[in-house]
């Protein structure tokens, strides 16, 4: 309604202003308007009123000019006309008419005229002149005035009704007078003035009837309608509850007293202040405005968002209606606004969900790349959202859209982080284009497969000695060393390469390396791949994987088991690159025990072999008593398992206690192996050995030139019965996808594009965000990534970071990883790190807990020399590492020539009995099971 007054005064104005300006240029055209007047003008000054208003592109012709110019002054707002005005007064020209003029009256003439006419008093004269002093003389006729005359007498009438009643008509001829109303209660009389209003009366009757009639009616009508409203407040008195519930008596006779002479409820008008007093014992109320047909009630309220556990306080502005209420507080009923808040505050969060949930969907498709759950989007959109809210529920459109520039500001990195990860994943989905030496060679790839004492690793081997440049790839240290040590005595240049030990020749031609030390940005003519099969290995596959797609080498020679065919063939078609197969036999018959091997019946050349260093350590004090005994285990340092192998094979040592580690290619004058058990620990669960684990531990019996026949058997039938199961069996084919893990240059690129130099954050980038094109999964990296914890505290580079999580860690160990972190302080400090050895108190352990210790403290020398090649100008005592290694591998190796060690209870430290199968004591066992058992006890 107010915005369609504006639109009309405003249209009154520039109609207003229009008008003047066409009486103005009538001064111009001889009084004529501008439609007749402009036929007068010529061409040529139409053509320079065009060109002054800016308009070129028109036909100059006479029609066609006033045809236009007509359209222009019709249809222009007022700015234009003031343009065309204007040139006319420019020039100041009149145009006149060629037409004879009607010859008008003065204004003020034709009135006084007209009023001659009319049988008018002078005042009402008087008001006719007034009416059309500015009304134009050609529209004053004489209709008009008599029409106006009979409104003038109209109200001339109605005021001198109005003076003799002692009232106002209003609009409706209703007339409204004042009356003293008597009110007595509570002992207390007082007159009270209310104005009141009779009926209506039509406008014919007032006009038409006779003064004295009209006020006779009227009278006695205002005497009926006070007698009415007496009757009607005695009854309101009478009415009032002798206890209120919310007016004490003076409260009663002040409203009443103070009530307006005139109000519209229909019950006596309260204070806002009594009103308050009144609401706020029935409401929370926070704030109260009285209005003339409602009360404005604030009220606070409480509203659990959706996805969220923390209400949100809110104003709920109630709109109660006055005369309703002022009714039930006066008739002292129980005010209920039960339904009132209901209603409001359901209205209310309606419109706030509504909105909030388009709100919520702007922002999911901003930030769509996120993936944010409905709980953390709604999180994240509340954070400035129920701030800006300010105690209100009222989301409207100006708080949506700083609630969203404001979410947009705080999701933004986020959003270029992700998109960025999308990028990069796109650039280096296509694993193999991550190795570009190797993609710019013409490569062939040969595999070599057979079952243990094939000759395959042999001839391979035999080919790399004849190449002109050529790359060991050793699944173990010790087998980078033998194979070093091989080329070198057939009188090749050939450099050692492992984690923890580098003997560079700088003429060298051939490189003997773990296959984790692959560099590759050296080419050479042939790579051979040691233990193929390793490809599907779940903790270092990745290695193997890595080698064969990014070896630089003319020629790639992988070695393995029959399992790995299948696997390597569809590596091969996803590189595009030639393969040759070659398919090796066993030299020598290996044959199986159809009986288990009673200890007592162990013979000399026999490997025992066990799954954990406890059971090895164990098995050794066992058949010492019969046998002089080599072990080999993992935990044992490459030097100390090639001397334990060495005395083994030039008959130091009658028997071999050993684990696994002897699978892969240690060429060994095993005549049987023997399994002591056939189930294994594998990182998660104690499982049966499977076929291809059966088979390759079996192979290193008979070995071709040691014995002419091998033969595999067990200690138990338990174990038996597994290792006959699987001895024929077709080892389980090796399936894609292959576990890859990056390199440094990929974890450089990773850090470099997405700004990161949080290494465990671009360790599960790649885990995770992934997707390669070919038959590959990105390694599951625990171990580096719990390395890549421990890094990611210290302020270093993300290259320094990167090996320092590759270093060879024993995360079990709590002696390992305080070394290990203690050296990372220091290269944040930039301090050098020095070696200290310890101090042995004899030359051998006397129990296995002193053995492991040995042990650990050779893992920290490897680990320390790991270091030193990476970090060499820190890392100063590389040498006297070395000497205390050899030093204390010497300690393990006179340990592990006892014939027993004293086993002590790990819980209290108390000696075993010998051979006992448990590492805690009896007292100790009990005093466990019993706590165990009341706990059980209690929980029941």
């Amino acid at each position: 309604m107010f915005t369609h007054l504006k639109l009309q005064s405003h249209m009154a104005k520039k109609n207003k202003k229009n008008s003047k300006i066409n009486q103005r240029i009538k001064d111009f055209f001889d009084g004529d308007p501008f439609d007749v007047g402009v036929e007068r003008v010529s061409s040529e000054t139409l053509s320079d009123l065009f060109n002054t208003l800016g308009i070129y592109d028109i036909d100059h012709s006479k029609e066609m000019l006033l045809k236009a110019i007509r359209m222009i002054w019709s249809e222009a707002d007022s700015g234009f006309r003031s343009d065309i005005l204007n040139f006319f007064a420019r020039d100041n020209k009149i145009y006149k008419s060629s037409r004879p003029k009607e010859q008008h009256l003065e204004r003020e003439d034709k009135i006084d005229s007209l009023i001659d006419e009319l049988d008018a008093t002078l005042e009402e004269a008087a008001y006719l002149r007034d009416a059309f002093k500015d009304i134009r003389s050609k529209k004053i006729t004489i209709e008009k005035m008599e029409s106006k005359l009979k409104h003038i007498r109209f109200e001339i009438k109605r005021a001198r009704l109005q003076k003799a009643l002692d009232g106002i008509f209003d609009t409706n001829n209703s007339l409204e007078f004042n009356a003293s109303l008597h009110y007595i209660l509570y002992a207390q009389s007082f007159h009270k003035i209310m104005t009141l209003s009779t009926k209506t009366y039509s406008d014919e009757y007032i006009q038409n009837s006779d003064d004295e009639e009209i006020i006779r009616e009227i009278e006695e009508d205002k005497e009926r309608i006070v007698e009415a409203k007496q009757k009607e407040v005695n009854l309101f008195i009478k009415n009032l509850p002798q206890e209120h519930l919310y007016l004490s008596q003076k409260d009663i006779t002040t409203a009443l007293r103070a009530s307006p002479p005139k109000y519209k409820t229909s019950y006596p008008p309260l204070k806002e202040s009594l009103l308050q007093s009144v609401i706020e014992k029935e409401l929370n109320l926070v704030s109260l405005e009285l209005h003339k047909e409602e009360l404005l009630v604030r009220v606070s309220e409480s509203f659990l968002p959706p996805y969220s556990d923390i209400e949100h306080n809110y104003i709920l502005e109630l709109h109660i209606e006055l005369d309703s209420l002022l009714r039930d507080i006066w008739q002292s009923k129980e005010l209920d606004f039960s339904q009132t808040i209901k209603d409001a505050s359901a209205h209310q969060e309606e419109d706030f969900l509504n909105s909030l949930k388009s709100l919520i969907q702007e922002c999911r498709e901003y930030a769509s790349l996120l993936h944010l759950s409905q709980e953390e989007l709604h999180k994240r959109v509340y954070k400035d959202l129920l701030e800006r809210l300010d105690g209100s529920l009222n989301l409207n459109p100006k708080v949506a859209r700083k609630t969203l520039k404001a979410f947009i500001g705080s999701t933004h990195d986020e959003i270029v982080k992700m998109q960025r990860q999308a990028l990069l994943a796109q650039t280096i989905r296509d694993f193999k284009n991550l190795f570009a030496m190797a993609r710019g060679m013409r490569r062939k790839l040969t595999l070599h497969i057979g079952p243990t004492n094939s000759g395959k690793t042999y001839t391979a081997m035999k080919k790399l000695e004849v190449a002109d440049t050529g790359y060991y790839l050793a699944p173990l240290r010790l087998l980078a060393l033998e194979g070093y040590e091989g080329l070198k005595s057939d009188g090749i240049s050939a450099s050692l390469i492992t984690g923890e030990e580098q003997i560079l020749d700088p003429e060298a031609t051939h490189i003997s390396s773990t296959i984790e030390m692959l560099n590759f940005d050296v080419d050479v003519d042939v790579c051979v791949i040691d233990e193929v099969q390793m490809i599907g290995d779940r903790d270092r596959g990745w290695a193997w994987a890595n080698a064969i797609i990014g070896a630089p080498a003319k020629e790639v020679i992988m070695t393995g088991s029959s399992n790995s065919k299948a696997a390597i063939i569809a590596l091969a078609e996803y590189l595009g690159e030639e393969l040759e197969i070659i398919e090796f036999e066993r030299k020598n018959p290996l044959t199986l025990l159809e009986t288990p091997t009673h200890p007592k019946d162990v013979q000399s050349s026999t490997a025992i072999i066990a799954f954990s260093r406890r059971d090895v350590l164990r098995l050794k004090q066992e058949f010492s008593n019969t046998f002089s005994v080599s072990v080999v285990y993992g935990n044992l340092s490459p030097e100390v398992r090639r001397e334990e192998a060495r005395r083994f094979r030039s008959k130091e040592t009658q028997i071999l206690i050993a684990t696994d580690a002897i699978a892969m290619g240690m060429n060994l004058p095993i005549k049987t192996i023997l399994f002591s058990k056939a189930t294994k620990f594998d990182g998660v669960n104690d499982r049966n050995l499977v076929a291809s684990e059966i088979q390759q531990i079996s192979g290193r019996a008979g070995r071709y030139g040691l014995n002419e026949e091998g033969f595999v058997g067990a200690l138990n039938i338990e174990a038996l019965n597994i290792v006959s199961k699987n001895f024929y069996k077709k080892a389980k084919e090796i399936t894609i996808p292959f576990n890859v893990m990056a390199n440094l240059e990929h974890i450089k690129l990773v850090s470099h594009i997405l700004e990161e130099n949080s290494l465990s954050e671009i360790l599960k980038f790649f885990v995770k965000n992934m997707e390669f094109n070919g038959p590959f999964r990105a390694y599951n990296l625990d171990d580096m990534l719990e390395a890549a914890f421990i890094v990611d505290a210290y302020n270093l580079d993300i290259a320094t970071k990167y090996h320092l999580s590759c270093a060879p860690l024993t995360l079990k160990s709590p002696y390992i990883i305080a070394a290990f972190e203690s050296y990372i302080l220091a290269l944040e400090k930039k301090i050098p790190v020095t070696y200290t050895p310890p101090q042995l108190n004899r030359s051998y352990a006397t129990t296995a807990q002193e053995l492991l210790i040995a042990e650990d403290m050779v893992k920290e020398i490897s680990l320390y020399l790991w270091l030193s090649y990476r970090f060499e100008e820190y890392f100063l005592d590389a040498q006297l590492a070395r000497k205390t290694r050899g030093i204390l591998n010497r300690y393990i190796e006179e340990s592990l020539q006892q014939t027993h060690f004293v086993q002590n209870c790990r819980i209290c430290s108390a000696t075993l009995p010998k051979n006992s199968k448990y590492n805690i004591c009896q007292a100790c066992f009990k005093k466990n099971y019993t706590r165990k058992s009341y706990r059980g006890k209690r929980r029941g």
